[in-house]
Parts: structure tokens; C-alpha cells; sequence
């Protein structure tokens, strides 16, 4: 099975997505074990500055499939593209994004290859030319390790975003090679008009340096001024996991994890948070995670520098108490 690894890139505005860095180191550490080259694949339109700046990266082969009609993310278009090389190119493994991206163009291109994928991972580790994959499970309480028993010319794998280590690589020079793209206009059913961006509140909870995160815990709606006295208190915002903003309790903005906002604070304190690994991908860069949940086997503790057992109805008015005597 150890044969070359393929890495599909992501980009927005001429820069690389952090997902493809992580999705680079960890393949160029799949492709050392194995002793076999690592290729990342670049799909879109004006792609010579992004592939000159993989020349050097790490790589052993840089693919540019440059297109005109592939510079807006159209999906159909991306998952024809996509599955030709991949065909051509034969890797054994085929790493992308659990993103909105790759949660499209994955299951696509296995379909149209007949050939497995596994998606939603958060790792990988390879021996001996074989491969497992690690996946969460029940909301992120439990991790699966998948091996394979069925032989194929590709496995495809997606990542969450933030799950992998992401490490500057020790520079190679790498080949360009240009993929032929051939598009037939007739056969297209689909096009992309415009991009919509989610709206982003008067505060930017990206760029906040303390956060007051807010799960199901809370219990009620009514609790959210609680937590939000307790931000106030501390100088910094509140925010909250995806089945709060699911709700309606706080605006979609607010919500933080892998299909929300992916923060970095000095601070973070998740207050009734399980801590599924979608949120968890969210926060892994804070400075400091602090966690308060009742449930000692709650998974946020694993993510937590520190962590508070108890109710949070009674600590969370202590904190307010303390951090206004500070003030």
C-alpha cells in the first residue's frame, strides 16, 4: 500500500488554508515512514504564486490544475477536475479537509472512483505500509481506530480542521506539473454566483483576548445574562457552542467550533460545554482553556489546562464577584 500521498490544498484570497499546512505535515510524515513521495494538488485559476511558494515547502511534486472556470469553488467542477487526477496520479492515500469543501468533493470522488473514504478524522498513523485512522464518535466522547481490509488503489481520508499538528517543513526542492484540465461547458448543470460570508457582530469574537463560552448546561436561555455578567466582569465576550446558537439562544456569529469560528484567546472559559471535537478543533489555539462542568468525564477536560468540577450556577456568580473586586 505505501505508494505516494496526495494532499488537496485549500486557498482563499492567493493564501494556503491552514488545513493544507496541517494536512502537509502530517503527510510528509506518512511519506517518510513509507519512503514514498508527498504531491499536493492546487485547483483554481492564477495558481503560479501559490505553487512557487510549495516549491519549496516539504513537497516532493506540486499539481496545478489551473482553470479559469476553477476559480470560483464550484463543486461539480472541482469534483471532475479532482477525480482525473486523482485517477491518474494513483495515490495510495488521498488527504483533504473536513471542510464545506471537502465535505462535497470527498464523498464525490469516492463514489466516482469506487474507492473508500474515511471522513472526519483528527489522525493518522502509519507502520509497515499500512494505515489507521482515528475518528470520533458519539460527539467526540469516544475515538475509533479504523483499519481497512479491503484492498484498493486509493483510500481518501478528511481531516477536521485544528486536529493535526502543523509544523514547518524541512525545504525540498519540488517539480510543477501542470494537470490538463478539460472542461466541457454543455455538461456543467451548475454555477456559482457569489459567495455569501457570514455576518460578523459588532464584536469579533475571533479577536477577543478572554472569552465566556456558553453549551447546553446553561439549561436555559434566561442563564445566558449570567454568563454574559461574568464576560463583562472579566473585560471579554461570550460566545457558545453549536447547539446553543442552533437554538437561537445567541446569534450563529458566537457559535465556535469546526463549522462556526475558530478562535485564539489569552483566555477561554467554556461553562457547560461537553467539549465534542468539533469544538474542540475551534479553541485549540487559546492561550489558556479553562473548563466548569459537573461531569468529570466530560470530554472538554481533556482540551483544558484547567478544569472545575461543579455547578455552575454556583461558581460562575463566585467569579463575577471575585473579578469585579479586581476590576
Amino acid at each position: 500500500m505505501a505508494g505516494n500521498i496526495l494532499v488537496l490544498s485549500e486557498q482563499k484570497n492567493g493564501e494556503l488554508d491552514n488545513i493544507t499546512l496541517e494536512l502537509l505535515t502530517k503527510g510528509r510524515e506518512c511519506a517518510d515512514k513509507w519512503g514514498t513521495k508527498l504531491a499536493v494538488l492546487l485547483v483554481g485559476h492564477s495558481l503560479a504564486s501559490l505553487s512557487n511558494s510549495l516549491v519549496g515547502g516539504g513537497v516532493d511534486v506540486v499539481l496545478e490544475a489551473d482553470h479559469p472556470m476553477l476559480e470560483s469553488n464550484n463543486a461539480e467542477l472541482y469534483c471532475q477536475v479532482i477525480s482525473a487526477v486523482v485517477r491518474d496520479f494513483k495515490p495510495s492515500l488521498f488527504l483533504l479537509g473536513y471542510t464545506y469543501l471537502g465535505m462535497e468533493v470527498g464523498p464525490a470522488v469516492a463514489t466516482r472512483l469506487e474507492v473508500p473514504l474515511i471522513s472526519n478524522c483528527v489522525d493518522l498513523e502509519v507502520a509497515d505500509g499500512k494505515f489507521t485512522a482515528i475518528r470520533p464518535m458519539f460527539s467526540g466522547t469516544l475515538h475509533a481506530k479504523v483499519e481497512v481490509t479491503r484492498e484498493a488503489p486509493t483510500y481518501i481520508l478528511s481531516f477536521q480542521k485544528g486536529t493535526l499538528p502543523r509544523e514547518k517543513l524541512s525545504p525540498r526542492q519540488a517539480s510543477i506539473e501542470t494537470v490538463p484540465v478539460e472542461i466541457v461547458e454543455s455538461t456543467i448543470r451548475s454555477k456559482v454566483v457569489g459567495l455569501l460570508q457570514a455576518a460578523i457582530g459588532e464584536i469579533d469574537i475571533a479577536k477577543a483576548d478572554i472569552i465566556v463560552s456558553v453549551g447546553r448546561g446553561i439549561k436555559d436561555q434566561k442563564n445566558i445574562q449570567l454568563m454574559k455578567d461574568l464576560a463583562d466582569a472579566l473585560g471579554g465576550v461570550i460566545a457558545c457552542s453549536r447547539p446553543v446558537a442552533d437554538l437561537g439562544w445567541l446569534p450563529s456569529e458566537s457559535h465556535v467550533g469546526i463549522s462556526g469560528r475558530t478562535v485564539a484567546p489569552k483566555v477561554y472559559i467554556a461553562c457547560g460545554i461537553s467539549g465534542a471535537s468539533q469544538h474542540v478543533a475551534g479553541i485549540r489555539d487559546s492561550n489558556t482553556i479553562i473548563a466548569i462542568n459537573n461531569d468529570p468525564n466530560a470530554p472538554i477536560f481533556q482540551a483544558a489546562h484547567y478544569g472545575v468540577v461543579g455547578d455552575l450556577f454556583e461558581i460562575v456568580p463566585a467569579l463575577i464577584q471575585e473579578a469585579r473586586k479586581a476590576a
